[in-house]
Parts: structure tokens; C-alpha cells; sequence
């Protein structure tokens, strides 16, 4: 009988773990390639997110009296803190008084309609952040 010496490895069984080794590899760093993608986009919704809830609780905290109606670009003051968010970036607040069938005038109503809105660029494209609320002269902010 013949004694084989099986002390270690085949160079043919040495190609295929490195064949396998590699292909798991080049899979794993796809996997994190792709998983550091999401979170970025994910962290940058969730500022988007937080910076119009910041604008629309200003304005909640506001005498119903103060709140001027127009459109005001508050991109500076609202988004300088996150300079993560990829430029063009804008941050606009809308109020507009609600009209009413049979008021005099709109302001007769006491109830204004604020929009806020975040934008910003992505890999994927521009997205938006919006946010609605009604203010009115008769409830806790007068």
C-alpha cells in the first residue's frame, strides 16, 4: 500500500478558496458602497426634515398678529448650520391668509395657511421637504 502525504493544500484547492475569498470580498465592499449611500441620502432627508419642522415651529410660536403674509427665502438662516446638504439647497416659508364664502376679506377669517419647504440635490435628483399647518387668531398663539 501507498502512504499519501496530505500535509496542507492543492495548488488547484489554493485557486479556488482565492477564486471564492475574492468574490465575497468584491461583494462585501459593494454591500458597504451601497449601505454608506443610503445613509448619506437618509441623513440628509432626516436635516431636510428637522430644518422645515424648526420653520414651521417658529411660526406656530408666533403671535398670530406678527405673522406677515408672503413668501420669504430663508435659505441662509435656515440651512448655513448644514453644509451636508448638497447645493442648490433653498428654504422658502409661505403665508397666505384662508378665504372664506361670505367674508368681507380674508383677513375676516383669522386663519393663515403657512407652507414651508426644503429643497436640496441628491444623487438621484432635487428633493423636497414640505410642510402645511393653518394658524388662527383664536387659538393659543393670539
Amino acid at each position: 500500500m501507498h502512504r499519501r502525504d496530505e500535509r496542507g493544500f492543492t495548488i488547484m484547492e489554493l485557486l479556488v478558496a482565492m477564486a471564492f475569498l475574492g468574490i465575497v470580498l468584491v461583494s462585501l465592499t459593494d454591500l458597504f458602497i451601497g449601505l454608506r449611500q443610503i445613509n448619506y441620502e437618509a441623513n440628509s432627508y432626516t436635516i431636510a426634515t428637522q430644518v422645515a419642522h424648526q420653520l414651521m415651529e417658529k411660526y406656530r410660536n408666533t403671535a398670530y398678529g406678527s405673522i406677515t403674509t408672503g413668501t420669504t427665502d430663508v435659505t441662509s438662516s435656515a440651512l448655513s448650520a448644514y453644509p451636508q446638504l448638497r447645493t442648490p439647497r433653498s428654504a422658502t416659508t409661505t403665508v397666505s391668509y384662508i378665504t372664506a364664502t361670505g367674508a368681507s376679506s380674508a383677513s375676516d377669517v383669522g386663519l393663515k395657511q403657512v407652507d414651508v419647504g426644503v429643497s436640496y440635490t441628491s444623487r438621484t435628483g432635487t428633493k423636497n421637504v414640505q410642510f402645511r399647518t393653518w394658524i388662527s387668531n383664536r387659538g393659543i398663539n393670539r
